[in-house]
């Protein structure tokens, strides 16, 4: 995760977060561009956004921790933003040079969570906001509502620990949903970082290619596509 030596106003926290940001360097590690997330040296990251935005991702986010998939949930804060605290997970987003120069096993590290993920109890859990574009019209009813999906299975949200799985983080598009968004999400990222389509099938065997009904990928691509 990119991050860059910031400046920022104390004062223009709530005082509740003050200690975290007390005799800390701030890094911005933003990638979103309605919402802001800091990083603090006492190992923390803060989001901010619009009020009401990050209520969803503090609720998942509670979720993935108490289900020991995501990193510890801090404070939720409404006032007149929104303010979310994470702990620092432990490892590196699968961004990080050691993964990136070694695509295979790459590759076999991302399949081994992502069947993990899809291999959890979806009882209590919500459904997915990714499956609100696949309710109506033409492709209403072609995906399925029956795994524990990320939504947003790309390489910065996918924490690797010395090439094992780590914690998931951004969960905020989490839930109950189809399987093939998740792997459409880390083919294209995969494709995006690696700046090639060549370990397309090696990621699909690792996964499982039985599992998988191309039409539905391709379904998913192509809707994907045109959001």
């Amino acid at each position: 995760m990119k991050k860059t030596e910031t400046k920022i106003n104390i004062a223009e926290f709530p005082k509740e977060l003050h200690y975290l940001f007390d005799g800390a360097t701030i890094y911005d590690s933003s990638s979103h561009p309605t919402m802001t997330t800091l990083y603090s040296t006492k190992g923390y990251y803060i989001k901010y956004a619009e009020k009401g935005v990050l209520k969803k991702d503090a609720e998942l986010g509670k979720l993935f921790e108490n289900m020991d998939m995501g990193v510890e949930v801090v404070h939720y804060l409404s006032a007149e933003k929104d303010y979310l605290v994470t702990k620092e997970a432990k490892g590196e987003d699968a961004l990080a040079p050691q993964y990136l120069a070694n695509p295979e096993r790459l590759c076999e590290a991302l399949a081994e969570a992502m069947k993990y993920l899809h291999s959890r109890p979806v009882e209590g859990v919500p459904v997915s906001a990714c499956m609100d574009i696949y309710a109506k019209g033409e492709n209403a009813g072609k995906l399925k509502q029956d795994t524990f999906i990320h939504g947003d299975f790309c390489l910065p949200n996918i924490i690797l620990d010395n090439w094992k799985f780590s914690t998931f983080i951004d969960v905020g598009l989490s839930g109950v949903g189809d399987k093939h968004i998740d792997l459409y999400w880390v083919l294209w990222s995969l494709n995006y970082n690696l700046k090639t389509d060549k370990y397309t099938d090696y990621f699909l065997e690792q996964y499982g290619k039985e599992k998988v009904d191309m039409e539905l990928l391709k379904l998913v691509k192509q809707v994907e596509e045109q959001a």
